[in-house]
């Protein structure tokens, strides 16, 4: 009987220390995390300044995404509590960047990269950065283009918006374009919300990513990045939209797609739909993919510069946590 009873205290100490540790670990976690996110985008960081985009690249669009990614680093500096020199650095990067951009006085602004030039054109006038022309070059190659409204309606929106927070009139207003977005067919079809809930199939993985990058990018514009309150058809429909999101946490993980799955973190912390769970399942599945040398596996062959692409949405995503 006492060697049962010995035997019983020792089973039950072994369980309470287990529990203080766990306890203690958790209690600790937080703080661990955001250590963790803050090396793995220093780490990233570091990869991007060594592997510098440029015109030899033949695309503007990866300077362009590289100053919004040094942008939104530079909203949410006060997150890590970071010495205040570190926004100084990330605006630094910007003017780099947009001096590397006035240099080059002869590139041609191709139509897919209208919305993120467009972009940063706004977010320069914001921070009263004047090293490029961008009301000449709007002018000359932009407005003037028979292509500006050719593109998908995601791209119509987000042109039509920057344009008229950058001061000129667009072709077709917001009010026109919003009721053929991705987000009210959404709200009105489902056909996202079905397929991620179906049992999943790699044949679909295109045209469900597609939807989602859509989706994604009505989200920025209309939030102008999550300086703005949510668009009306979210609000209207948060428990939808808190639903889809983390069902597509979860579809992006098993389809190994990193980039969106950044995107989907960014619109869920941009709208406050959270759900912690799934938003960690993500936030773990992003840093999990960093390799040695900051970068991070990216799968998405159909993107021409996916490589920086998913780095740099990677990098915004994880400063939103």
């Amino acid at each position: 009987m006492y060697r049962k009873y010995n035997s019983l205290s020792r089973w039950i100490v072994t369980l309470v220390i287990i529990s203080l540790m766990i306890s203690c670990h958790r209690g600790k976690s937080p703080d661990s995390k955001k250590e963790n996110i803050k090396k793995s985008i220093n780490m990233a960081l570091t990869w991007v300044n060594e592997h510098p985009a440029s015109f030899t690249d033949g695309m503007l669009i990866e300077i362009l995404e590289e100053i919004i990614t040094f942008y939104i680093l530079s909203k949410h500096t006060d997150k890590y509590k970071e010495d205040p020199s570190r926004k100084s650095y990330y605006i630094r990067e910007i003017k780099k960047r947009l001096e590397l951009i006035a240099s080059k006085k002869d590139f041609k602004i191709q139509p897919f990269e209208y919305t993120v030039f467009l972009a940063v054109a706004a977010i320069t006038k914001k921070l009263r950065l004047d090293t490029v022309d961008f009301k000449k070059i709007i002018g000359n190659q932009i407005i003037t283009n028979p292509h500006l409204y050719s593109l998908h309606i995601t791209s119509q929106i987000w042109n039509t918006i920057y344009l008229e927070r950058l001061g000129y009139m667009p072709p077709k207003t917001l009010e026109e374009l919003l009721p053929q977005s991705t987000l009210f067919l959404e709200v009105h079809q489902k056909m996202l919300f079905q397929h991620i809930r179906a049992q999943f199939d790699p044949r679909y993985i295109d045209l469900i990513a597609t939807t989602i990058y859509f989706m994604t990018h009505e989200i920025f514009p209309l939030t102008d990045f999550g300086e703005l309150p949510p668009p009306i058809i979210i609000v209207e429909n948060q428990a939808f939209f808190s639903e889809l999101f983390d069902q597509s946490i979860e579809w992006a993980i098993t389809a190994t797609h990193l980039d969106v799955l950044a995107e989907i973190i960014m619109c869920v912390k941009i709208l406050n739909l959270e759900n912690k769970s799934s938003l960690q399942h993500g936030i773990d599945y992003i840093l999990s993919r960093q390799e040695k040398d900051g970068s991070f596996g990216i799968t998405n062959p159909g993107r021409p510069n996916t490589y920086r692409h998913g780095i740099l949405v990677s990098i915004m995503a994880l400063s939103m946590v």
